[in-house]
């Protein structure tokens, strides 16, 4: 954080020792080792919040990614079944206008022109 070497660390400790004397700077090194802790631990759990938040984040955009593709297969599916029901129709429709005509004539309409020629 400070980016301080052993010899800039060394040199602050004996002008501590010198200003405060041996009984006062072990205090105060303990005073300022809890606060460092107290400092780091503090971080630390900001850092694990602010991680935390994001993979919230990332969960949430997963979960709308997931969203967005069931919609569009939702879509697809109603399409296909729209298409499905239109065929079925069509070949109920068909199969109705042949029953018709063999109960009409007994024999389908293209039966009738094969027998003319």
């Amino acid at each position: 954080m400070f980016d301080l070497g052993f010899w800039e660390v060394l040199i602050i400790c004996l002008i501590g020792l010198l200003v405060l004397g041996p009984e006062r700077m072990a205090r105060t090194v303990r005073v300022l080792g809890r606060w460092a802790g107290k400092a780091r631990s503090s971080f630390n759990a900001t850092r694990r919040e602010v991680e935390r938040e994001l993979r919230v984040e990332e969960i949430r955009k997963a979960g709308e990614s997931v969203r967005r593709d069931v919609e569009q297969t939702r879509r697809a599916f109603t399409g296909a079944e729209e298409h499905v029901e239109r065929e079925t129709r069509e070949a109920r429709r068909a199969a109705r206008l042949r029953r018709a005509e063999e109960s009409e004539g007994g024999k389908p309409r293209g039966a009738d022109k094969e027998q003319d020629q």
